[in-house]
């Protein structure tokens, strides 16, 4: 998401480009970074046997590596995405941004698109397979190494995009990605682990209830509002909104 950011605001704001320029180039360098990150590390850690638990402090030290990378470089100052989509239209009592529309309907377009490839497209039906139960679906010759670097160069551009519109909406920062971690993490364990679509009902469910917690709570305490539906459902419904119970053991 900040590696996204930051190479939109370079090169829409430093250099000069259009702004949709800048967010395909971010695309596709977010792609590039995810295949370079699954070629150079998770692959050579996945045929090493390490389990998910290592992987994610891996993954911890990793971003705590890119994170200071990114203040070393850009500093700690926030960057502003003076673009010109900052007017505002009014609709009645309704007040938006034009990065916010644009954000909006970017984002359908990507859900709709990122549904119909899981659903319609042979290689988003093997990628259920694999994430479903890797080993049958190797057993079924589905080459899952090969789907897992194609879900790696998609989820880069994807958290790319993200950051492009992240960064129109408030501002591009070294830390702008860590800010919502938390918030990812609580949607994706919400809707229920391994579930694409669990990871949209949970992303909607959080993100409407951050938002609108503001009317009752001070800002700064939205975030925390988010963990407290997670703990919640989690009470309830242990495997998350769409995600299956299964036996341990």
């Amino acid at each position: 998401v900040t590696f996204g950011a930051i190479l939109a605001w370079i090169f829409a704001v430093l250099l000069g480009l259009n702004v949709f320029v800048a967010m395909v180039i971010a695309i596709v360098f977010g792609g590039m970074f995810g295949w370079v990150q699954d070629a150079g590390l998770w692959k050579p850690l996945r045929k090493k046997g390490v389990k998910l638990v290592q992987a994610m402090v891996v993954s911890i030290g990793l971003s705590i590596v890119l994170r200071y990378l990114f203040l070393f470089f850009i500093g700690g100052d926030p960057k502003t995405m003076s673009v010109g989509l900052s007017s505002v239209i009014e609709v009645g009592p309704v007040r938006i941004t034009v990065a916010s529309v644009l954000s909006m309907a970017i984002s359908i377009v990507v859900l709709v698109s990122v549904g119909l490839f899981l659903t319609k497209t042979r290689i988003g039906k093997a990628t259920r397979a694999v994430s479903d139960n890797a080993s049958l679906a190797a057993a079924s010759g589905i080459d899952v190494d090969r789907i897992t670097r194609i879900v790696w160069v998609i989820a880069g551009s994807l958290a790319s995009l993200a950051g492009v519109m992240l960064g129109l909406y408030r501002q591009v920062s070294w830390d702008m990605g860590f800010q919502v971690l938390l918030l990812m993490f609580a949607a994706v364990t919400l809707g229920g682990l391994g579930s694409a679509y669990g990871a949209l009902v949970g992303s909607l469910v959080v993100g409407l209830f951050v938002e609108l917690s503001t009317l009752f709570i001070p800002a700064d305490l939205k975030y925390a509002a988010a963990l407290v539906v997670l703990i919640v459902v989690l009470l309830v419904r242990p495997q998350g909104i769409l995600g299956r119970r299964e036996r341990i053991g």
